[in-house]
């Protein structure tokens, strides 16, 4: 006759099934947020958004901008403050693309509205500790950006200078990345009100630009 195999010692029947029910529970419970970490080891390590230094007043899922009308003296726009990525590898250089509403069905919206390289975005092989990038303070003006009512999402994609595939055949204009590359994204999605509000910019992160 086939003995049934003994069960482990302290294990019981039911435990088993409650691990089995967590399992299924966290699976589908447990989501997991988009992540701007570093997902895997590679010759090009990824860089990535360091969250904790982002103003929580920019985690936010909308942004609200009042424009102010043509009456007014000032104006409202949205100020991204400084961001900072993390990079593992010290020497590389990494670069700053910034975008407004890119829909690579749309041309015109391929366009980089800012460029930021070299500085504090540059490589070095003078201190291996070197691991935070810095990138300059952003001005979301929608008269400057020709940007109407609705909502709009301004993009910073930042990525390893070397790693950017620029060629005509690219899938994705000025953000595709070559093969072993990856790129870190983040996006502030921006509410526009153009009608004529008075008073000041009130709503953080406005900031007033006077004529």
């Amino acid at each position: 006759m086939q003995r049934k195999p003994l069960e482990p010692r302290g294990f019981w029947p039911g435990l088993r099934l409650a691990s089995a029910v967590l399992v299924l529970v966290c699976a589908q419970a447990c989501l997991v947020p988009q992540s701007v970490d570093p997902i895997e080891v590679s010759p090009h390590p990824p860089p990535h958004f360091m969250l904790e230094n982002i103003p929580s007043y920019l985690i936010s899922p909308v942004l609200q901008l009042d424009r102010q009308g043509s009456l007014d003296t000032c104006r409202c726009e949205i100020e991204i403050p400084t961001l900072y990525v993390e990079e593992d590898d010290p020497t590389v250089d990494l670069e700053a693309r910034w975008f407004i509403d890119y829909d690579p069905a749309v041309q015109r919206s391929e366009v980089i509205q800012r460029h930021d390289t070299g500085g504090p975005l540059a490589g070095t092989f003078n201190d291996p500790t070197y691991t935070k990038r810095q990138l300059n303070k952003f001005d979301f003006d929608a008269d400057a950006y020709g940007v109407q009512n609705g909502v709009h999402v301004l993009e910073v994609m930042v990525g390893e200078t070397a790693g950017f595939d620029d060629t005509v055949s690219a899938a994705l204009p000025n953000r595709t990345m070559k093969a072993g590359f990856t790129a870190a994204l983040y996006r502030f999605v921006i509410n526009v009100n153009l009608q004529q509000i008075t008073g000041s910019c009130v709503k953080v992160p406005s900031v007033p630009v006077c004529q």
